[in-house]
């Protein structure tokens, strides 16, 4: 059990639990374990209080407990004013030390799960169903290789003994970090450390993810559903993460590429605003927690195995093409060219001041400590702001030379008649683009090679799949 205090004159106290069990460790056939019993404990009520007693208790006092499960991290996050503090603490330390497991809240909460795999990802948010495509291709036979929220025929057949079970083998002292910041933190921290002392003393799997296996050529999936448009996402595993020699280097590199939802990156001009394809393209060398609906990741999805990916937001269905081939294009021309140092100095300034600004929150901040405790980088901001001013476009242009030149990449695509698009991608069609006003020369010629730049992807390679069969 490891701590974090900050205590301090704000009337607010903010509490993360953050434990090393996520989705990673389901076990075999019942994918969709971490995230159940992460929900039972967060929204299933303890041994003495219902769910709706808890609501009715918190709601009054302007508080909350709230979670996150991710691949390798499960985080309960609370926050009261000062006046409440003791007993929003105490009800955290039942929440996680005694819940109910009652069951009719076990199947409202698998209810839950099902509903976001077959309504929320397959029906209504074609990027994350790309994205989760993605990240099941290039983890297949992974422990990744599933939503957090597990697969629906698992959790169809998984009773309440499956999320009980695994929080018995997974929620230890050993595998709990607790960051407590603001008013009272420090008494917070003690009535923590007395009450979760009670969990077990080790947990069953120690924590450990296996490497994943580097693809051996390129794959492509293709996930046919009714839409006006292709969701895109590419990428490949990177063995870059925090920590790393070189990882500051890419990391410039991806912000000048296509930073999260800003306008300057070379994606967002070549693919929108030069070209008007789609609302926004980017680029990311570690995994961003739901980016169609943030302006910055969340802290505390921390994990040993990342990937770099390119996000291409949905574009016309008979742009597709073309929009891949040039997303890819400005991939290679980075790799083969670099950056200017204008490019260098603008994403190396940016990203010195933007981790600032990402820890200000005080909840933010305790996150992003317990991140680097994960990585051993210590806070982000003070990593980049020690490594960030001895990088020169040399060492990003070396370090883009060993990394971003995969070998292999997977695809994955979602929208309509994805047939007729994996034809085009599998025969290098030539992919025309056309525009209601004029463009310049200099375009045109770029246009001119990249309609035909070859994919090279074998047919066996490659599946068309119903988006009723996916996360099944």
């Amino acid at each position: 059990m490891k701590f974090l205090v900050h205590e301090d004159r704000s009337p607010i106290l903010s509490v993360r639990a953050v434990f090393r069990a996520g989705s990673a460790l389901d076990p075999q056939g019942r994918e969709g374990a971490a995230w159940l019993a992460a929900q039972m404990l967060a929204h299933g009520g303890t041994r003495r209080r219902s769910y709706k007693q808890i609501l009715d208790f918190v709601f009054p006092r302007g508080a909350a407990v709230e979670v996150t499960a991710d691949k390798e991290m499960t985080c309960f996050g609370m926050e009261c004013h000062a006046d409440h503090a003791v007993e929003m603490t105490e009800l955290l330390a039942e929440m996680l030390c005694d819940p109910g497991w009652r069951e009719e809240d076990f199947l409202r909460l698998r209810s839950d799960a099902i509903h976001h795999l077959e309504a929320d990802l397959r029906g209504e948010n074609d990027e994350e169903l790309g994205r989760e495509a993605l990240y099941g291709l290039l983890f297949e036979g992974h422990p990744y290789g599933h939503p957090c929220q597990g697969r629906v025929t698992s959790l169809r057949r998984m009773d309440l003994s499956a999320a009980r079970e695994f929080y018995t083998a997974e929620y230890a002292s050993e595998n709990v970090i607790i960051a407590c910041g603001g008013a009272q933190a420090e008494s917070a921290a003690a009535r923590l450390r007395e009450r979760l002392g009670a969990l077990p003393a080790r947990t069953r799997s120690g924590g450990s993810v296996p490497e994943a296996p580097a693809p051996a050529a390129s794959s492509m999936v293709f996930v046919e559903k009714p839409a006006q448009s292709v969701a895109i996402s590419a990428g490949f595993p990177l063995e870059v993460r925090r920590g790393h020699e070189d990882y500051p280097a890419l990391l410039v590199a991806a912000s000048a590429l296509g930073q999260h939802r800003m306008s300057s990156g070379r994606l967002f001009q070549s693919l929108r605003q030069q070209r008007g394809l789609n609302y926004g393209d980017y680029a990311y060398i570690e995994y961003f927690p739901a980016p169609m609906f943030t302006l910055e990741p969340e802290p505390n999805h921390a994990r040993q195995r990342q990937i770099f990916e390119l996000w291409v937001r949905p574009v016309a269905p008979a742009q597709a093409h073309f929009a891949l081939r040039l997303a890819l294009h400005e991939m290679e021309r980075l790799a083969a060219d670099g950056l200017t140092e204008g490019e260098f100095e603008a994403a190396r300034s940016f990203l010195e001041r933007h981790w600032v600004l990402l820890e200000e929150a005080r909840s933010a901040q305790l996150g992003h400590e317990i991140d680097g405790l994960f990585y051993g980088t210590g806070l982000q901001s003070e990593y980049l702001r020690r490594r960030l001013p001895e990088l020169t476009p040399a060492d990003v242009r070396r370090a883009v030379e060993r990394h971003l030149r995969p070998r292999a990449l997977g695809f994955a695509f979602a929208g309509p008649d994805m047939g007729a698009l994996r034809n085009a991608i599998l025969g290098n069609a030539p992919s025309d683009i056309r525009y209601q006003s004029a463009k310049p020369d200099w375009l045109l010629r770029e246009d001119e090679a990249v309609r035909r730049r070859r994919i090279e992807v074998e047919a066996r390679n490659t599946r068309v799949a119903p988006v009723e069969e996916m996360f099944e």
